[in-house]
């Protein structure tokens, strides 16, 4: 076991080994399983909405799966500051996508009221991001800031 830091900012033990192929083919289980029900139900027409609420759901929980397997795969090599791959380009890409993904999921069911619900949420969001972002800097100092300059959210 190692300590490393969760994608919420937690200190959390972890395995030494990576991922193996079943372990991956588990956290993409979700993505295939929601795309195979929504590419199939046939409730009402394929509106413009729903159509947009279908990308967003799988654009969401595709690259959330990708940041996660990410996140795993780096601190089995190496105990530190996760940098690359989805990482490279935004600092909290689980609760960006997964947002993304719960925005697309209403649209898809034509919500629009849990669409605007859902918009306080994201300062709650930004509120802990940077509770985890002070952490972070305390943590890795002069790294992190080079990394948070180089990044997006």
């Amino acid at each position: 076991m190692r300590l490393g830091w969760n994608a919420g900012g937690l200190l959390v033990a972890h395995r030494m080994k990576g991922m193996g192929v079943r372990a991956r083919l588990i956290t993409a289980l979700p993505v295939i399983m929601v795309a195979a029900w929504m590419a199939t139900r046939r409730e009402g027409p394929w509106t413009p909405t729903r159509l947009l609420g279908l990308m967003l759901i799988l654009t969401g929980l595709t690259f959330l799966t990708i940041a996660h397997i990410q996140f795993e795969r780096q601190l089995t090599r190496q105990l530190g500051l996760v940098t690359r791959g989805v990482y490279s380009r935004v600092r909290h890409p689980i609760y960006l996508f997964s947002f993304v993904a719960f925005t697309g999921l209403l649209l898809y069911l034509d919500q629009w009221w849990g669409v605007l619900a859902l918009l306080p949420f994201q300062p709650i969001l930004q509120h802990l991001a940077g509770r985890e972002e002070k952490e972070l800097e305390t943590l890795y100092g002069e790294r992190y800031l080079r990394y948070k300059q180089q990044t997006w959210f």
